[in-house]
């Protein structure tokens, strides 16, 4: 008799079951386990020759979104205004308005207390350390009530008024008249003045202590005067508090 033709065996090939694979699913299962197993985990899977290679095409229509998107934020973000725009807008220039010394009143007067919190001062008076007076150069003076002693410029000798704007070159006040002034700090030594806690500003209050003192009761303190050297404190007020100052000779003064 001729030999029958093999057949095929719930659709694995003869050629399949030669292979390495089948023979290993053959070994660890039953015959029908291993022939489901290895139609449909091993012969219908696709192969994936490079499958972390990314397709070029795919990439550069990738890359054309970012940019296009960039693009697009770049066109929605308006640009930030140049310093002859900002001055041209006069962003930073104080109303004809509000050029009123008794406007900013209030301002000097919590400035004062501001102040007195950082020397540490006291009612009954004392003495102020070096240390103390040392954070002077790190204060901020808005609100601070100051005067020209001392200018190359003759003209702005004895000008005083209240700091509204402290930049880092000039001192902008307002003076007692109304009128806003533009102070350089250059050349220039600034004076002003630090009341002790207690003792007012009031003119009525200040006749009273005097007509007191006149009767031999306890005088008050006096009022601490400090000068200021602008050549020295050319820089704004917001980096001025994180600077650290320190002691060098000075040959200009």
């Amino acid at each position: 008799m001729e030999p029958t033709p093999s057949r095929k065996n719930n659709g694995i090939k003869d050629a399949d079951k030669g292979t390495v694979a089948f023979s290993l699913l053959s070994r660890a299962h039953s015959p029908r386990t291993a022939e489901r197993i290895f139609n449909e985990k091993i012969r219908q899977r696709k192969l994936h020759l490079k499958p972390t290679e990314a397709d070029p095409a795919q990439q550069a229509r990738r890359q054309a979104r970012q940019l296009k998107l960039q693009k697009l934020k770049r066109k929605n973000k308006p640009a930030p205004l140049s310093a002859r725009q900002k001055r041209a807008l006069m962003l930073y220039d104080i109303p004809k308005a509000d050029q009123k010394f008794e406007i900013y009143e209030p301002l000097h007067r919590m400035w004062i207390g501001y102040i007195q919190e950082v020397l540490g001062l006291r009612e009954e008076g004392g003495m102020v350390s070096t240390a103390d007076a040392a954070k002077l150069c790190s204060a901020d003076f808005h609100g601070a009530e100051v005067e020209v002693v001392r200018s190359r410029c003759v003209s702005r000798v004895g000008v005083k008024g209240i700091v509204l704007k402290d930049s880092k070159f000039v001192f902008e006040v307002v003076t007692k008249k109304d009128v806003v002034k533009v102070l350089p700090k250059e050349h220039t030594i600034f004076r002003f003045t630090v009341p002790f806690p207690g003792k007012t500003v009031n003119g009525i209050e200040e006749g009273r202590e005097e007509e007191q003192n006149a009767n031999g009761e306890q005088k008050r303190p006096k009022d601490l005067v400090f000068e200021l050297h602008g050549d020295q404190f050319q820089h704004r007020a917001a980096d001025r508090a994180n600077k650290k100052f320190k002691p060098h000779f000075l040959p200009d003064l």
